[in-house]
C-alpha cells in the first residue's frame, strides 16, 4: 500500500503526522507527489475532526414518486 493510501486510512492525527514524516525520507518523490500527500492528510484530518464533533444519524432515503406521462 502506498503512502497516500496509508494516510487515507489513518485513524488519528498522530498517525497522519508520522506518515508525513516518513514521506520526508523519500528523497526521489516529486513535488507533485509530496503535495498530494499533504492534501490527502489535510482532507483526512478534516474528516476525522468532523466525525469527532458530531455524529449525526443518516437521513432515511426517500423514494422518488413516479410520474406517468400522458399523451
Amino acid at each position: 500500500m502506498g503512502l497516500r493510501q496509508e494516510i487515507k486510512s489513518a485513524d488519528s492525527e498522530s498517525e497522519i503526522m508520522a506518515l508525513l514524516n516518513k514521506g520526508i525520507g523519500f528523497e526521489f518523490a516529486s513535488e507533485h507527489t509530496q503535495h498530494a500527500w499533504k492534501s490527502t492528510a489535510k482532507f483526512r484530518l478534516k474528516e476525522l475532526s468532523s466525525k469527532d464533533v458530531a455524529q449525526s444519524p443518516e437521513k432515511p432515503v426517500q423514494s422518488k414518486k413516479l410520474v406517468k406521462k400522458t399523451k
